[in-house]
Formats: C-alpha cells, sequence, structure tokens
C-alpha cells in the first residue's frame, strides 16, 4: 500500500472514532463513557494489524483535528526512524516504579499509562519501546519474586492481633439449614490463635464476644496476673 493513501486512511479511521463527539451524536450518558466503550475494542488498520488505544490517545487526535483539521489526524512520520528511540529518565523512574508495585501489568497496560499522565506522547514513544526497555530491565512479570508478606510480623507476642472470619458448617436444626460463620483472633508473632467461636452472625457482637475472651486467656492482663501469682509462690516459698 503507497504510504499517502495508508496515511490517509488512517486519518479517516482516527476521525470516525472522533466524529461523534464533534457532532454530538453519541448516544453513551457522557464523552468519557464513549470513549472508555470505543477504548475497549481492538480495531484492525487499513495494514492488517490490530491495535487498541487508550481515552488519552483519542482525545489527542479530537485536539489535533480542532487545531488543524483533517490534516491533524494523519500519522506523523518519525525523524528517527531506523534508530532506537530514547526514553527520559522520568519516564524510565515511572516505569519501573509501575512494574515493581504491580508486577502483573503488562507493558500495553504501562504503555497507556505513560501517555495518559502525560510522560510521552503516542509519537514520541511505542508499545514496542516500552516492551524492550522492561525486558532489557529484567522486571518482566517472570523475573520479579513475589514479596514476601511475612515481613510484617511483629517482635513481641501481643503487639499485634488479627481477626479474620470464614464460613462455617451449615448446621441442620429443626430441619432447617443455618449458616454459620467462625471467628478467630491470631497473635501477629507468635501465631496462636488467641480466640476462636462459631456463631450464626458475623457482626460487631459476635467478634466483640471472642475478642473478650482472648483478652481474658491471653492478653496482657492475664499474662501479668500469671506472673503476679508465680512470684507470690516464690516469695512465700522463700
Amino acid at each position: 500500500m503507497i504510504l499517502k493513501e495508508f496515511n490517509q486512511k488512517i486519518a479517516l479511521f482516527r476521525y470516525s472514532l472522533i466524529a461523534p463527539i464533534i457532532t454530538n451524536t453519541f448516544t453513551q450518558a457522557s464523552v468519557k463513557d464513549y470513549l472508555a466503550e470505543i477504548a475497549a475494542k481492538s480495531y484492525t488498520l487499513p495494514n492488517g494489524k490490530k491495535k487498541e488505544y487508550s481515552p488519552a490517545t483519542i482525545k489527542g487526535w479530537l485536539v489535533q483535528y480542532r487545531k488543524y483539521g483533517i490534516d491533524g489526524l494523519y500519522p506523523k512520520s518519525r525523524a528517527d526512524k531506523g534508530t532506537s528511540r530514547k526514553i527520559s529518565n522520568e519516564t524510565k523512574e515511572f516505569i519501573i516504579n509501575s512494574k515493581l508495585n504491580s508486577p502483573k501489568k503488562t507493558a500495553k497496560y504501562i504503555y497507556h499509562e505513560v501517555i495518559a499522565k502525560g510522560f510521552e506522547s503516542e509519537t514520541s514513544i511505542s508499545l514496542s519501546t516500552v516492551t524492550r526497555f522492561i525486558n532489557k530491565a529484567k522486571i518482566g512479570s517472570k523475573k520479579l519474586v513475589p514479596d514476601d508478606r511475612r515481613a510484617f510480623e511483629f517482635e513481641f507476642s501481643n503487639e499485634c492481633w488479627q481477626s479474620d472470619v470464614s464460613v462455617g458448617p451449615y448446621l441442620t436444626i429443626e430441619d432447617k439449614k443455618f449458616k454459620t460463620y467462625i471467628i478467630a483472633f491470631l497473635d501477629d508473632s507468635s501465631r496462636v490463635i488467641v480466640g476462636c467461636k462459631a456463631f450464626f452472625k458475623d457482626d460487631l457482637l459476635s467478634l466483640m464476644s471472642v475478642f473478650k475472651d482472648a483478652v481474658a486467656s491471653k492478653g496482657i492482663l492475664k499474662k501479668f496476673s500469671l506472673i503476679m501469682e508465680r512470684y507470690i509462690k516464690v516469695s512465700n516459698f522463700i
């Protein structure tokens, strides 16, 4: 396909997506909803390639059209074609932090983030550039080691208790099935279950009931009383 013809078809394609906004004929509740809907689709370009576009990219076309008309929708040729594009240090830092904070994010998702947040424009960076940088930096999903969630662990017992609720077995009472809930408190340091009971409701009263028993049996006051009892026994022995 001749380059001029290809660019013309691309410009018309881009116009077809922003035309409902220009003519105010979109059927969605708002422009934002319209952009979200068309951005969720995949489009086949004149060269046969399939591509998706972010709302930020489509809004960029709208801005270009309002400034320059249909000419603003023509693809811009790269002056550095044939050479590797450079990524700014700010963009590199954003890509690395984005990937490290959320290892499951794809290069495509981060690419759209880079454009949406204004670090780069669609004409200054490509998806392949972002993908190459992620691979070169060795921060792909397979390269990253999951965080050890056990790091949030207190040194001493009774510094932190964690509570959890899970669905228990169904009980049949007078031919009626009742759902049960297991509520437990766990000491973060020792991993000891300091309180655990079953209820028919997973409400605050049930939670406080378990907490009360846990404090009475494993809490600081209980420990203090046991220490005092031992001290008294030793004192009497002496």
